[in-house]
């Protein structure tokens, strides 16, 4: 029987580069030590690292920040080990900062959770878990004002709402890749590395709420539902029309299907003096505080034959968590306790009162598709764990 521990490091290096998923890299490392020497962090550190600014960003104070770099967090399904029959799966987000350094965040909102919590794992074995990768997400930071080093920093959202990525043919050769965005003005912007410059696409009708990269093309919904689809040209093609009716569209791949999730949403004014909102200094001098609320979605699936959005009224046994910068789709069969045909999201003006929540202190709230109901995750006791805290077996597996 050949010794797999002794095989040569050119060779284990050669396979990690050929593995598509950075949890197989980390599954590789995982092996046995003299694999973990010959096999570098995951690959995913090696992201474009030297983008410019767009030159219509007029603030210095933004300008003075550099250049962005690219950043991929990965949202993981943590399982109990095989060798445990049962226990909660745990949803979670990792984002890389360094060689060996991985930072838990919320997998809605991204928040950074207080890994100095007894009950947060310090390391991400694939000994101890079983890890399945459900989906993963780009952000731009800017190289002078690092985000963990320095938790008010400036990051590429401020004016760069989503960012999607794509080093796939047919929108790259070799090493080039394109990254598309939602410019703050609510048009798209595209950033090839070949030509090294941002471009604003000027066709515009309304905002855009949404891109995605689905089956290697880049999709993009705006405000009213209108669908487009980009090409590598930048010329933008109408693959659905309008849909009215909410306030917010999304849109999400689930089980090989594009989907358009439409929600609607309540403002108000809130007045109470002792209210959530008096440590946020947006609005800690006024005595009005605006409110947000999720009330309503409705789902539509793309018919790209018709070039319509066609309403579905159930999800199956399909589950949708919507993030701020990643929306999602899993089987509720893969989390215990977890109904199908719901929809998770954020809420990001109403917030938990309890301040040891932390970065999951954004309300959490689940919509049922089928009978309509709509409430926190703490109405939905066998959920609850599907964020915070981590279930117990995740506590007795820390090392």
């Amino acid at each position: 029987m050949a010794e797999w521990s002794q095989l040569p490091g050119e060779l284990l290096y050669n396979i990690a580069k050929s593995l598509n998923s950075d949890l197989d890299v980390l599954r590789m490392r995982s092996v046995c030590s003299p694999w973990r020497s010959s096999v570098s962090y995951p690959l995913f550190y090696c992201l474009p690292n030297c983008i410019p600014i767009h030159p219509k960003v007029i603030s210095t104070s933004i300008s003075n920040l550099g250049l962005f770099y690219l950043s991929r967090r990965l949202i993981i399904r943590l399982g109990p080990p095989e060798s445990q029959q049962t226990g909660t799966s745990w949803l979670i987000k990792l984002e890389q900062d360094g060689p060996d350094m991985l930072h838990l965040l919320n997998p809605l909102t991204g928040n950074l959770v207080n890994q100095s919590c007894p009950t947060s794992p310090k390391i991400i074995d694939s000994i101890n878990f079983q890890i399945f990768e459900l989906a993963q997400e780009f952000v731009l930071r800017f190289t002078n004002n690092p985000p963990f080093t320095n938790p008010s920093a400036y990051s590429g959202d401020l004016y760069m709402e989503k960012v999607v990525f794509s080093s796939s043919p047919p929108w790259s050769v070799g090493n080039d890749y394109v990254i598309m965005t939602i410019h703050v003005s609510g048009k798209l912007a595209v950033f090839k590395s070949v030509d090294n410059s941002w471009t604003v696409i000027d066709e515009f009708t309304s905002p855009y709420d949404d891109v995605i990269c689905y089956k290697g093309g880049f999709y993009a919904v705006d405000t009213n539902g209108r669908a487009v689809v980009v090409n590598p040209s930048l010329i933008i093609s109408e693959i659905a029309c309008p849909i009215y009716g909410g306030d917010l569209k999304c849109l999400v791949e689930s089980d090989g299907e594009l989907l358009m999730v439409d929600r609607y949403l309540s403002t108000g004014l809130d007045e109470e003096p002792g209210n959530d909102h008096n440590d946020d200094p947006l609005v800690a001098n006024s005595d009005l505080y605006i409110t947000e609320s999720t009330v309503s979605f409705k789902v539509y699936k793309l018919n790209q034959e018709l070039q319509t959005w066609e309403e579905s009224k159930s999800l199956d046994d399909r589950v949708l968590f919507l993030g701020d910068n990643c929306s999602f789709s899993a089987s509720a069969r893969d989390f215990s306790g977890c109904e199908g045909n719901c929809i998770y999201y954020t809420d990001k003006f109403v917030r938990s009162s309890n301040e040891e929540d932390g970065a999951f202190a954004t309300d959490i709230g689940v919509f049922n598709l089928e009978n309509g109901n709509i409430g926190p995750l703490a109405s939905n006791p066998g959920c609850s764990q599907l964020f915070w805290p981590p279930p117990a077996w995740v506590s007795n597996a820390i090392v």
